[in-house]
């Protein structure tokens, strides 16, 4: 009996031992696993949110899409109603070529007066240049006539030769002077259509004038007519990326403004960890160390990825109402620091990662 007794109390001192060991080991184990490790449960998955608004405004013609779609990049969303956009452009394009057809008839107008006003100067200059050769000749003539009267006004007093014959000289020389004065008038005549023909040069100068102010507003009505191109084609609203419709608060006939907000669309394909860690562990963080999340949604499966950046603040630093400490009693809160976890590629198809999903994290840290 005493020996079954001793083997009993030896048997329960050593599963006391064999316990205190193995709980021993197990503990130096997890503080060995632990020791580099920083958690938080305070975490939540998070993406790009898109915004989807119009750039111009009007009457909701049609929706395509609801809630909950999946959409593709380059989808048509929403359509507004084109037409007031149509006929601006149709307006802006008949003044463009209305304008831009007077503009060619004006230099049409200014080439022609051009080409007239030089084959008019060329051909009037062609005829003083032959009239001041006529007139040297009849100077020669002139100059002749003017010393064969003289030398007959001396013979004539001489009695050599009759007053019929000195009378003819003298018709003569009359009718060279004539001659000569004439041309000397057709010349001036000349000389002065030709100042005549020259002032095409300022009638010119004013259809100048004419084309540049159309030439002024045909690169105005062209940055007019792109605005309206680019307005009409903002009536065809697209989605920006591939993703999942959400906040869809418009329908058919509804009046939207620019910037106004339509619906708001959130791709599954990119997503990364907002982790809230208490100011305490924010020390031993670095940028670039592994982390491993799980996620509410999917247990049992594990996310890998890696510290992206560490936020300038505490979040409620970049609260809408800020706290301010120096006033009132002071209660210390331990705070907390956004960081930003970046996932390793995983497979989003069969683990689609929704905007706000509970997350735990464990960063390695060195």
């Amino acid at each position: 009996m005493e020996k079954e007794n001793l083997m009993s109390n030896s048997k329960k001192k050593f599963i006391f031992i064999a316990s205190v060991v193995v709980i021993t080991i197990v503990c130096i184990i997890y503080w060995i696993y632990t020791r580099n490790l920083v958690t938080t449960n305070d975490a939540h998955v998070d993406s790009h949110i898109y915004y989807v608004s119009p750039k111009v405004g009007g009457l909701i013609k049609a929706v395509y899409v609801n809630n909950f779609d999946h959409v593709k990049g380059g989808q048509l969303l929403v359509k507004i109603d084109p037409v007031d956009y149509k006929n601006q452009l149709k307006s802006l394009l008949h003044h463009y070529n209305a304008t831009k057809d007077t503009r060619t008839s004006l230099k049409q107008e200014e080439l022609f007066i051009q080409k007239s006003s030089l084959g008019q100067i060329g051909s009037l200059q062609q005829n003083i240049d032959a009239a001041y050769a006529q007139l040297e000749s009849y100077k020669v003539n002139l100059n002749k006539a003017q010393l064969d009267l003289k030398r007959y006004q001396n013979l004539y007093k001489q009695n050599v030769i009759s007053a019929i014959k000195l009378e003819i000289e003298n018709q003569t020389y009359h009718a060279a002077k004539a001659a000569y004065e004439s041309q000397q008038k057709t010349i001036q005549s000349l000389e002065s259509q030709i100042a005549s023909v020259s002032s095409y040069t300022y009638q010119v100068s004013k259809i100048n004038e004419q084309i540049k102010s159309y030439e002024n507003q045909l690169k105005s009505l062209k940055n007019q007519i792109n605005i309206a191109q680019n307005n009409l084609q903002h009536t065809n609203i697209i989605a920006p990326t591939h993703g999942i419709v959400t906040q869809k608060s418009i329908e058919k006939g509804q009046y939207v403004q620019p910037g106004q907000t339509l619906l708001m669309l959130v791709p599954l394909n990119v997503a990364w960890v907002n982790a809230n860690f208490k100011e305490t562990q924010i020390h031993r963080i670095k940028i670039g160390d592994k982390a491993t999340i799980t996620i509410d949604a999917y247990p049992g499966v594990k996310f890998e990825g890696y510290v992206k950046d560490i936020d300038a603040g505490t979040g409620d630093k970049f609260s809408l109402l800020p706290p301010q400490n120096a006033s009132g009693n002071y209660i210390k809160i331990v705070q907390r620091v956004p960081v930003r976890i970046d996932l390793l590629p995983y497979d989003y198809k069969k683990y689609p990662l929704r905007v706000g999903l509970n997350c735990e994290v464990e960063v390695h840290v060195k």
